[in-house]
């Protein structure tokens, strides 16, 4: 699928990303809760078209970095940079914009139960189509075609008629990735999608994501407990303790050593 144009915004400001193989940068981000700090000027990197997981003991600030990614919540201080973009700088209007162009995979799938799969992906394309033809469910030819070829990438093709709700989780899981390749954008965000699902269908979402990365060049970023799974699937690991950067690399330098001392640390 031929990724679109990304959509020009007014107001925002452009990083000189070229040459850059990063396709998010961030730098000295800050969030605070009642006085309590969840993320003490984290400073990482996502190479551009990897498969990244972010690992770390729960409380350990993952969720508030992935909020703060989409700027669900305002972080107190610090920059994000996704593809050129800071969008810690973006009004709510070109926020919205940008959004348009990030996939999102949740924990709990978040379809709409009596729809079918094919109409549950098309909830992609709202951003891009009239009211009109979204009260009606009257999506463009094109933008249903893409649909169907996004169940088809993930093995749900068969299934595309189904109501969401007849679905396996790991099938509808598998929808709601469809969903985020239906943005046509290059970014996907992940937050613990595989954590209501059983080992098979674990495994296979992991492949999926992986894939994604690999062979069509996205850039994911994908949130886990199981570190198992993230030293056999990910290029890359960033690793979360105490709110702040533990490790930030390759998987294949996230050594035992570092595991357990990351883990032990949050039973102190």
């Amino acid at each position: 699928m031929k990724n679109v144009a990304p959509t020009a915004l007014a107001g925002y400001r452009e990083v000189d990303a070229r040459g850059s193989d990063d396709a998010i940068i961030i730098r000295d981000l800050c969030k605070s809760f009642n006085g309590r700090t969840v993320l003490d000027n984290i400073c990482c990197t996502i190479p551009r078209g990897q498969f990244v997981v972010l690992l770390g003991p729960s409380g350990g600030g993952k969720s508030t970095l992935f909020r703060c990614l989409t700027r669900l919540i305002e972080p107190d201080s610090g920059n994000i940079t996704i593809d050129g973009t800071e969008i810690t700088s973006l009004s709510r209007r070109d926020l919205n914009l940008f959004r348009r162009k990030i996939g999102f995979v949740f924990q709990q799938f978040n379809l709409v139960k009596r729809f079918n799969a094919v109409d549950n992906v098309l909830a992609a394309r709202l951003g891009y189509t009239s009211l009109v033809r979204v009260l009606l469910r009257c999506f463009k030819p094109q933008d249903r075609q893409l649909a169907l070829a996004c169940l088809d990438s993930v093995g749900l093709l068969q299934q595309a008629y189904q109501r969401a709700e007849k679905l396996s989780g790991g099938q509808q899981q598998r929808v709601a990735i469809a969903r985020a390749f239906a943005q046509q954008g290059n970014l996907i965000l992940a937050d613990e999608p595989i954590s209501s699902l059983d080992p098979e269908s674990s495994e296979n979402v992991l492949q999926i994501l992986q894939r994604a990365a690999r062979e069509r060049g996205f850039s994911v970023l994908c949130s886990l407990h199981q570190v198992d799974l993230a030293e056999r699937y990910a290029d890359s690991i960033v690793a979360l303790k105490n709110g702040r950067v533990f490790f930030n690399g390759p998987s294949k330098d996230f050594t035992p050593d570092m595991c357990e001392e990351l883990y032990r640390a949050s039973k102190a």
